[in-house]
């Protein structure tokens, strides 16, 4: 994915060309046969008048610039580029500069926080309430807010019931499974971890990789801990960790089992052989070759791209693996593209009717279709290809809150990326990982 991608969508030239062309485009006179128009034709007439005058007023009213930006990937980031090429298409006085940060855009984002100079709208990444929600203007008096997805209104909501984004796709992490692999070796999709392990090995024995992790990206190996942290934490009904969490008074021990899997899962040979060193760019490529058992990811457009690459890697989608057979299976979520104004920004009528349109069934469709996400909205019929037909079979099972945005202080995301990489680089042992997560809890909790 390119780091830095920017679009200038300034539209103004072909507006100019089209009004010259109205303007020296002549009348003719009526005829003098014709039959004079009745009182309701005329006034029809007029209501149609008046009706296109106010819409042309309506649009002259939508001027201005605007700063959008976004941490989206390039699939993303494409498909909302050309819905604004089109709001400004059909608005040309707006003009608006959409831009990508990618990895780098939360260090942004909390620089431009600190100096109160945010974007007039700014995707929150997870965070609208915990952290963006007291620089973000209240929108549940918009009216694509009623069409909001039920069941993701606990994601993005705060104890009042505000919400302060327009959720356009969601999050849904769990596991991406090889499914021809799995009928070969002749067993199910894993409901725990130990059932997976156990396939790994079986895998492994025929020369598949059983977890595949692009680590070049510190945040792979940290979403795999974050979405594992849902079975081995937040689904702990016999513990109570969460509650722990979010007093203070978790003993960090407990993280360890975590820190555990992900190293077992590389001394045992489970995870392919350059985890340390691949690229993202890499993994579909690498799915497609057909010999990756599973993948622990919320990217569940790779089983698109995987396919479209080779149709013959059929992957599917299934929940986290559980601790055992008695735990309940979930999957991790949360807001994904969702963005949200800024509550200072001197546009807010041009933000709002921004919102309004990327709320529009057809954008949404397209943004859904593009990132490969389900929709947050409801009444959107996305074509997701073969992920699909998982998402109607787990349709019932349910979507925890991502973990770290839920339970751990603002900043720890970076302490999983670092202690992620570095146990499975070799670099950490388990007992040093624990060290580190509870030094960074203790010192971000306090300051938060």
């Amino acid at each position: 994915m390119r780091k830095y991608m920017k679009s200038w969508l300034a539209l103004g030239t072909a507006a100019m060309v089209a009004a010259g062309l109205t303007g020296c485009s002549g009348s003719k006179e009526a005829p003098a046969t014709e039959a004079p128009k009745t009182e309701a034709a005329t006034e029809a007439a007029a209501d149609k008048t008046e009706a296109a005058a106010e819409t042309t007023e309506e649009k002259k009213e939508l001027e201005g610039e605007l700063e959008i930006v976004t941490n989206a990937n390039e699939q993303t980031y494409n498909a909302v580029n050309e819905i604004l090429e089109q709001f400004m298409k059909e608005n040309p006085g707006v003009k608006i500069s959409y831009t990508t940060q990618g990895s780098d855009y939360e260090q942004l984002m909390k620089a431009r926080m600190a100096s109160n100079d945010l974007p007039d709208i700014f995707a929150t990444h997870g965070w609208s309430v915990v952290r963006y929600s007291e620089y973000l203007r209240p929108l549940n008096d918009q009216p694509w807010f009623s069409q909001i997805e039920p069941s993701f209104m606990e994601n993005i909501e705060d104890e009042n019931g505000q919400v302060y984004v327009l959720p356009i796709n969601m999050d849904q992490g769990g596991l991406i499974y090889n499914k021809k692999l799995l009928t070969e070796l002749g067993v199910d999709i894993p409901k725990t971890w130990d059932q997976l392990k156990d396939i790994c090995e079986k895998g492994k024995e025929k020369g598949y990789t059983g977890v595949f992790i692009a680590g070049k990206d510190s945040r792979q190996p940290a979403s795999l801990l974050d979405i594992a942290a849902q079975t081995y934490l937040e689904a702990r009904n016999d513990q109570d960790y969460c509650s722990q969490l979010l007093d203070g008074s978790f003993d960090w021990n407990n993280w360890a089992p975590l820190s555990q899997l992900l190293v077992d899962l590389k001394e045992s040979g489970y995870l392919n052989e350059d985890c340390v060193t691949c690229d993202t760019v890499d993994i579909a490529p690498r799915m497609s070759e057909n010999n990756v058992l599973f993948l622990i990811t919320s990217n569940m457009d790779l089983i698109r791209q995987a396919s479209e690459l080779n149709p013959d890697a059929q992957y599917g989608m299934a929940p986290i693996p559980a601790l055992d057979e008695t735990q309940e299976n979930v999957f991790a979520g949360g807001e994904r593209e969702a963005y949200g104004i800024w509550k200072d920004t001197k546009n807010e009528e041009l933000c709002l009717e921004v919102l309004k349109y990327l709320a529009k069934p057809e954008n949404v469709k397209k943004v859904c279709e593009f990132s490969g996400k389900r929709s947050a909205i409801q009444g959107v019929d996305a074509d997701l290809g073969s992920v699909a037909e998982d998402y109607k079979k787990y349709a019932d099972v349910k979507i925890s809150p991502t973990f770290d945005r839920v339970y751990l202080p603002s900043g720890m995301w970076s302490t999983m990326r670092t202690i992620g990489s570095a146990l499975m680089g070799g670099e950490m042992t388990v007992e040093e990982s624990v060290k580190t997560m509870e030094t960074d809890y203790n010192t971000l909790r306090e300051q938060n």
